[in-house]
């Protein structure tokens, strides 16, 4: 299943989490961390590899504000700032 994500107005926090994880059996339960999160979905075939999405205004508005962000999540497994990727064209006029 492809995620529809929109950089513009999210930044998302991939969460792995440890498979001795409540949170494996309840993913969705993870927004509950923090008020400003949103549990977006499996990222990928990972089951223990969680996305969360934060609205930018809200990530942006300090480094404290990050900080307590990402403590929220760090409690409870890994944490990846995503970072959207240029899709690299295929074929092309390359000479």
């Amino acid at each position: 299943m492809a995620l529809n994500l929109n950089y513009a107005a999210n930044t998302y926090l991939a969460v792995t989490l440890p498979s001795a994880s409540s949170y494996l059996h309840q993913p969705a339960s993870l927004a509950l961390l923090h008020p400003a999160a949103a549990h977006v979905g499996q990222l990928d075939a990972m089951a223990d590899v969680q996305l969360v999405s934060v609205p930018k205004d809200e990530w942006e508005m300090s480094e404290a504000k990050r900080e307590e962000i990402l403590a929220a999540f760090e409690a409870v497994g890994r944490v990846d700032v995503q970072e959207p990727k240029q899709r690299a064209k295929r074929g092309g006029d390359e000479l």
